[in-house]
């Protein structure tokens, strides 16, 4: 049961970044109807077989708990008192309704809830189907594999000149690398979470091959070794999806992807503690260097110098502009926010630049939901996921399971590269980059947390035996890789 609900969730991932990154009515509704149906697949067979509950962290439940509040009918004497600027200026002289709810426009709250209902539900199937033990995870695979398809479609679509993502033509971001998503940035996010988990796949082969050439030295044998030849592989991988970023233009991915890989190398530097080690990671950077340098990085190179102006795209100081407008948004309704998916018609009032237009987005996931669902709200989003971020470290750092540790490594490059990324774009509001954050959350949380939970009293329990039997102390078991 539990391969079958692995496999559903790892098609209604890889469907949804497929289907233009899930931004399409239908593509989310399926993916919601997926999520939802698989997630209670879990807990019926959770209840008949008379299982455990589900472990799940409370922080994202109480998200969904605090935004479901917003559609709740209130007194509208308490909806003053909590936000009394919503009734200022031409609005105080309409009639109001007896109750009304926190939201501003309820609709747009509820389609937005039921699709964090979905995200969550995709978090705790990961959390509870990953497992470390197994040391194949088909969740692992699925997203590295999703990352090397797009990787390989938005190159071929840039050296090709192709301006079209399947029969859809391109309107918008030509000349530059998109994959299957309208946005090049979002293009972006989704490599900038994926592409991790090939880094952690080269620490996992090499630090294997490093223990199999000690073995092969100490016992006078010699040959090839196929762990270093994986090692290998997984670098080569690695180095088309780094071009692939390079090839979208997206300031942000690129320093993101490049923050975060240059992170978990140091990180890695620390366990294995090997010149080897180091000598590789030069080497790669060397590498996708070169390889950038012989396809031409002018038109990237003309992104970065372009900083403060911009041509398909807005550019970043009106990015800030944008920011700097929603914190009167945030002022005016800090501990409860205008509603969860509000923004686009909230902003309305305290938007100062392209009047014409209507800014969906202000291109910053944290002031963004800060403005939608308070501070509060915010803080109940991102704190748990920086929280998690600095256990899963510590986890990287203490854990003796070769697999489950470069998997953790992985989830912190991804989750490091994406946080870095929301300071200047939003895609945590495409559905396809939200579902994959969600999985690799849940592969965090799993292994970071529940898994070394549960490792716990059971080494203890192995230990008090076998002290039992002996009589004397003994170091606890190293759990095996």
């Amino acid at each position: 049961m539990n391969r079958v609900l692995e496999i559903v969730l790892a098609v209604v991932l890889a469907a949804t970044v497929l289907n233009f990154g899930g931004v399409g009515p239908l593509a989310y509704s399926l993916m919601e109807i997926g999520l939802f149906a698989a997630l209670l697949a879990l807990l019926i067979r959770t209840t008949w077989q008379g299982r455990p509950p589900l472990r799940v962290s409370v922080w994202p439940v109480l998200f969904a708990v605090w935004s479901g509040l917003q559609l709740v009918p209130l007194p509208v004497g308490l909806v003053r008192w909590l936000q009394p600027a919503r009734f200022q200026g031409p609005a105080a002289s309409l009639v109001t309704p007896a109750w009304l709810t926190l939201s501003i426009y309820p609709h747009a709250t509820l389609l937005l809830w039921v699709r964090y209902l979905a995200y969550l539900s995709a978090f705790i199937l990961a959390a509870t189907l990953f497992d470390s033990r197994s040391r194949s995870s088909l969740l692992v695979r699925t997203l590295m594999g999703i990352g090397l398809i797009e990787a390989v479609y938005g190159s071929v679509e840039y050296l090709m000149g192709w301006e079209q993502i399947f029969n859809f033509n391109k309107q918008y971001y030509k000349g530059m690398a998109t994959g299957t998503y309208i946005n090049h940035n979002h293009f972006a996010g989704a490599l900038e979470m994926t592409l991790p988990f090939l880094a952690g796949s080269v620490l996992y082969y090499f630090r294997l091959w490093q223990e199999n050439r000690r073995k092969a030295y100490s016992h006078g044998t010699q040959g090839v070794e196929p762990a270093g030849f994986q090692a290998i592989v997984y670098i080569f991988l690695l180095i088309v999806m780094m071009v692939a970023l390079v090839l979208s233009q997206s300031r942000g991915g690129i320093l993101g992807a490049l923050v975060s890989l240059l992170f978990i190398a140091l990180l890695a530097q620390l366990r294995v503690r090997r010149k080897t080690w180091l000598l590789g990671l030069l080497s790669f950077m060397g590498l996708a260097v070169g390889y950038g340098l012989w396809i031409g990085l002018g038109s990237i190179l003309q992104r970065f110098e372009s900083l403060s102006y911009g041509t398909q795209e807005f550019d970043i100081a009106t990015r800030l502009s944008f920011a700097k407008d929603a914190l009167g948004l945030i002022r005016d309704y800090p501990w409860t926010g205008s509603g969860l998916g509000t923004f686009v018609v909230a902003f309305r009032h305290y938007q100062t630049n392209f009047a014409t237009l209507f800014i969906d987005h202000p291109h910053n996931d944290y002031v963004e939901f800060a403005a939608e669902t308070g501070l509060l709200g915010a803080a109940l989003l991102f704190l748990p996921m920086v929280y998690l971020l600095v256990k899963m470290i510590a986890t990287f750092l203490s854990d003796s399971r070769r697999y489950r540790s470069s998997v953790v490594l992985g989830c912190v490059g991804a989750l490091l590269a994406i946080l870095l990324h929301s300071v200047m774009d939003f895609n945590l509001q495409i559905p396809a980059n939200a579902l994959i954050l969600s999985v690799v959350l849940g592969v965090g949380y799993k292994a970071a947390c529940v898994e070394r939970r549960e490792e716990g009293p059971a080494i203890r329990t192995v230990v008090k035996r076998r002290v039992v039997r002996a009589g004397r102390p003994t170091a606890p078991p190293h759990p095996p890789a």
